[in-house]
């Protein structure tokens, strides 16, 4: 996968760094792994060998994953009060379960706009999915961005 650089750079390292965000929770749920052990190969090892986080904002990156184990958040019970009844979120592939953990913690902890997070998500799930994942994604973060309580000091 590579960037599209020709976006803004403030915008790319923004991105470029919710990828990486997901990528690592990827690697974290998949695994099992903790998530100091997980950040600490992903810096020191897979961001080294690619270029394509040449543009990262660092600072960014780590605040988001910084809440991978915060214990406030369910994200399954988050997820699943979204979804029809007598579903389950055992039926979500692995990485949009990632694309929305990402997203809930920037949703609750960022004080991105709203639409911008979702909008961005939507935009990264089309780089690992397809258009119906795209979709369901909007629809659970509309859902789920209604529902939770942001915790940081919101631009007036």
């Amino acid at each position: 996968m590579r960037l599209d650089l020709s976006m803004s750079v403030p915008r790319a390292s923004k991105r470029a760094s919710r990828i990486a965000a997901v990528q690592m929770m990827y690697q974290k749920d998949v695994s099992g792994m903790d998530v100091e052990n997980i950040f600490y190969n992903f810096v020191n090892y897979y961001m080294k060998e690619s270029n394509e986080y040449d543009d990262i904002n660092y600072r960014f990156f780590k605040r988001l994953v910084s809440y991978f184990s915060n214990s406030e958040i369910n994200f399954e019970d988050l997820i699943l009060k979204t979804l029809p009844t007598g579903k389950t979120t055992y039926a979500i592939s692995a990485i949009n379960k990632s694309i929305l953990k990402v997203a809930i913690i920037e949703i609750i902890f960022e004080k991105t706009d709203i639409p911008v997070i979702i909008n961005e998500y939507v935009e990264i799930t089309k780089l690992f999915s397809d258009l119906k994942s795209a979709k369901f994604i909007n629809a659970i973060l509309d859902k789920i961005s209604k529902q939770v309580e942001r915790k940081c000091q919101i631009k007036a």
